[in-house]
């Protein structure tokens, strides 16, 4: 219930009958006209759709939730609620996990580097630690020793951070060994920006030789992390990956009992719950040298950051797409359109076919809560957006009949309520 409080203060409660398309309208609306950061819709329904997604096509899989992802603590109060795991990579996220009263065996630490500071708060936290060098593994030894540890591997030179998956990886589990450490599993490392399903089957394969030689080194693994490399924009879904997934660890982890099967899902349970509400603050209008009358091309410069989602962040030539959050009859002829970041050089995206637009009309792309949070607070100059967050009655009353539970797993799974309802709302603009 004390999480449930915390939420509570935090967050709007609306009607079920209340779409996105509404609450988009209802912000804009209300937006000022004036210079403003970018407007963020956070819609907490979305984050345990996606939970309930993943869990009815990945049964065996536990989705951990990268707090670097979207460290927004409503969206991390939701995630305790639904039983995930967590994987940090500073003392600040674990503190943000931690005051959810989380138990920290289901906390990871990355990225600790030589960082012997980080290393001695994992320690008094007791939470779990991630290597994947000789340095980090001699630091945990140093200052955590009795730590348990999972060996971080990748299949990629073009992937950091992480070992390589054959000789360095046997060499960094015999020098564990000796040094007497206790490494309970492996995390693979697909790459953030990776979204082919079919290397999960790959990497656990790879998994597998890794864990036969940590057991004839001696070490008995008990879990497994399949990483990053879930894509999180809304028209994914978790039966895209489970096909590989699930024939993987039947091929090669069959046993059912003694192992914790785990995923990061940051972005699949982030991304999808944000919209971003940007206003056009400039225009600058190319007019055709031939026919002076004609627009040859536009720019627009937008309010906020908008990030590209980890789709387009592979297919370059399938950009970051807004939708134009007016009447088409109330707009101008189709050109060719560049956005701009307001008062900076950056590119949000070029060479998209767009009405014409005048200033401070809106823009709204979705699928936005990955990373865009977090980007937006460090960026030198760069205002944090609005965020604004809400969730449907029933949901709400879901979250609270799930708070009591002594098993949510299994609640979750046998929901009649989420299986109505689990599909996330696309928006459209006519």
């Amino acid at each position: 219930m004390e999480i449930l409080n915390v939420l509570k203060c935090r967050l709007e409660i609306v009607d079920d009958t209340v779409s996105s398309q509404q609450l988009v309208d209802q912000l804009i609306c209300d937006a000022p006209r004036t210079e403003e950061p970018l407007l963020h819709l956070t819609e907490l329904d979305c984050v345990v759709k996606r939970h309930y997604d993943w869990l009815r096509n990945l049964p065996r899989v536990r989705p951990y939730y990268t707090v670097g992802s979207n460290d927004d603590v409503r969206i991390i109060g939701t995630t305790a609620l639904l039983d995930c795991g967590y994987v940090c990579s500073s003392k600040a996220e674990v503190l943000k996990v931690l005051e959810f009263r989380v138990d920290p065996g289901v906390v990871l630490l990355e990225r600790v580097g030589g960082n012997a500071e980080l290393l001695r708060f994992a320690r008094r936290k007791d939470v779990r630690v991630v290597f994947d060098s000789e340095e980090e593994l001699r630091m945990i030894h140093q200052y955590f020793p009795e730590a348990e540890v999972l060996i971080r591997f990748r299949l990629s030179e073009d992937v950091q951070p992480g070992c390589q998956a054959d000789g360095e990886a046997r060499d960094l589990l015999n020098l564990a060994k000796e040094l007497n450490m206790d490494v309970i599993g492996w995390c693979f490392n697909a790459g953030s920006s990776c979204c082919d399903p079919a290397i999960f089957y790959t990497a656990i394969s790879k998994g597998r030789e890794i864990t036969d030689h940590a057991t004839i080194v001696g070490f008995n693994f008990k879990f497994i992390n399949l990483g990053v490399g879930v894509c999180g924009q809304k028209d994914v879904q978790g039966q895209r990956y489970a096909s590989y997934i699930n024939r993987a660890l039947e091929d090669y982890f069959p046993e059912r009992r003694g192992w914790t099967i785990a995923a990061e899902v940051g972005s699949f349970h982030s991304a999808a719950a944000v919209t971003a509400i940007t206003a056009i603050r400039g225009k600058r209008i190319f007019w055709n040298q031939r026919h002076p009358s004609r627009i040859d091309q536009v720019f627009y410069y937008v309010s906020g950051r908008v990030e590209r989602t980890s789709h387009s962040l592979i297919h370059a030539s399938d950009p970051v797409c807004p939708i134009v959050w007016k009447d088409r009859d109330e707009c101008g002829v189709e050109c060719r359109t560049t956005l701009y970041e307001a008062g900076s050089d950056e590119c949000i995206c070029k060479d998209l076919l767009l009405p014409e637009l005048n200033e401070n009309d809106f823009m709204v792309f979705e699928s936005q809560g990955n990373l865009t949070r977090r980007i937006s607070k460090s960026a030198e100059g760069v205002s944090c957006p609005i965020t604004l967050v809400y969730v449907r009655r029933s949901m709400w009353e879901f979250l609270k009949y799930l708070s009591e539970s002594r098993f949510p797993r299994e609640l979750i799974l046998g929901s009649r309520f989420l299986k109505n309802v689990w599909k996330i709302e696309e928006l459209e603009r006519s």
